[in-house]
């Protein structure tokens, strides 16, 4: 016999979330009644909750009850995602850091943000970055956004051109000519660079990991404190680490699905 919660959840977010963990391999599918019982919840609210996951596909309702919904299941493979991405490159970007003693970052594109998936901290042990694993930073501002976006959609691309573009940094594009000017050379020339567009005192350059139609699947960059060294020469080993990577993912079917 299984539990109920030891408290009874109060917040929405919270109901929802033990609603969710009453399922299990031994329990794939729960009526109402004993998700109340277990949840400790009143089964009017169970019941109210249950209709509105099974609307949105994260529980699916059966003849014998309820069990996990499709939406789970895509959310679950959406956060193994990062997982794989790191397996990818984290050989790739340790070697880079070797080589140039920078910080090296992996970031994917959420939206019109960039969200950095991996750090590996460089030489620079006093160097103040704000970008942290799971944080996120606008794509605009940053020579790893602007390699995702250089290697995007053009409604996405159109999207940020056409947002307002607000200084995160001091030297950050904030007039969309002069962007949209960026991303052409960056698609030209494989690599963005940034310059205390993010955060004062920080330099950076980045190229994007391809997938084979041409879009970013992610992208790599190194940071390093503006004047210790000069990105126009270090810029292009990230170039050249990525086209390593580019050959990986066009050689493997699963990357081109993502």
């Amino acid at each position: 016999m299984i539990a109920p919660f030891p408290q009874v959840p109060v917040s929405m977010v919270d109901r929802i979330g033990v609603i969710l963990e009453t399922f299990n391999v031994e329990d794939p599918v729960l009526t109402g009644a004993e998700i109340a019982r277990r949840t400790g919840l009143p089964k009017a609210t169970v019941a109210r909750i249950l209709v509105d996951l099974d609307r949105h596909d994260f529980v699916a309702h059966t003849e014998s009850g309820y069990q996990i919904g499709m939406k789970c299941f895509e959310l679950g493979e959406r956060a193994q995602q990062p997982k794989n991405l790191r397996r990818l490159a984290l050989a790739t970007m340790s070697d880079l850091r070797q080589a140039t003693g920078l910080t090296v970052q992996l970031g994917v594109l959420d939206g019109m943000d960039v969200v950095y998936i991996e750090i590996l901290r460089g030489k620079h042990r006093e160097l103040r970055i704000p970008s942290r694993i799971g944080g996120r930073v606008p794509s605009y501002a940053t020579a790893g956004g602007k390699a995702l976006l250089a290697h995007s959609a053009v409604e996405v691309q159109e999207l940020v051109l056409g947002s307002p573009l607000t200084k995160i940094g001091p030297r950050t594009i904030v007039d969309p000519k002069e962007l949209a000017a960026q991303l052409e050379r960056t698609r030209r020339d494989g690599i963005a660079y940034e310059v205390e567009e993010s955060y004062v005192g920080l330099s950076c350059a980045a190229s994007p990991i391809l997938r084979n139609d041409g879009t970013a699947l992610a992208v790599i960059s190194i940071t390093a404190p503006v004047g210790s060294v000069d990105m126009r020469i270090v810029g292009p080993a990230v170039h050249a680490a990525t086209l390593g990577l580019n050959r990986q993912v066009r050689a493997t079917p699963y990357w081109a699905s993502l």
